[in-house]
């Protein structure tokens, strides 16, 4: 009998780490799948002719829609704010380094 309820305990132990790991698997692919999404719905945003907070909020919006309704309390509109605000530093970062390069190659060209 101590064998049977062993056996039942693991079958439950293992029943329960399984849906725990699926649930982060699920997670971690969604996030990634925003991740992805990001950069394309800042440039949507972009065409729209939204600058500034109005953006970042469209940009937001768009982003909750890809997120399925069992994920939204862990995926919450803040850390969607973070995640937008880094890949809009991270552009801001790139584009300023591109001004700098120009004006580098520029003052070569005339030197």
């Amino acid at each position: 009998m101590n064998s049977n309820v062993l056996e039942l305990i693991l079958t439950i132990v293992f029943a329960i780490l399984t849906v725990v790991g699926i649930g982060f698997s699920y997670y971690f692919y969604i996030k990634s799948k925003i991740n992805a999404a990001i950069a394309g719905k800042i440039d949507e945003a972009e065409i729209d002719g939204k600058v500034g907070e109005e953006k970042k909020a469209e940009v937001i919006a768009q982003l909750q829609k890809l997120i399925p309704t069992i994920l939204k309390p862990f995926i919450t509109p803040a850390m969607l704010d973070a995640l937008v605000q880094a890949a809009f530093d991270k552009i801001e970062e790139y584009a300023k380094k591109q001004v700098e390069k120009g004006k580098q190659e520029g003052g070569n060209e005339n030197g």
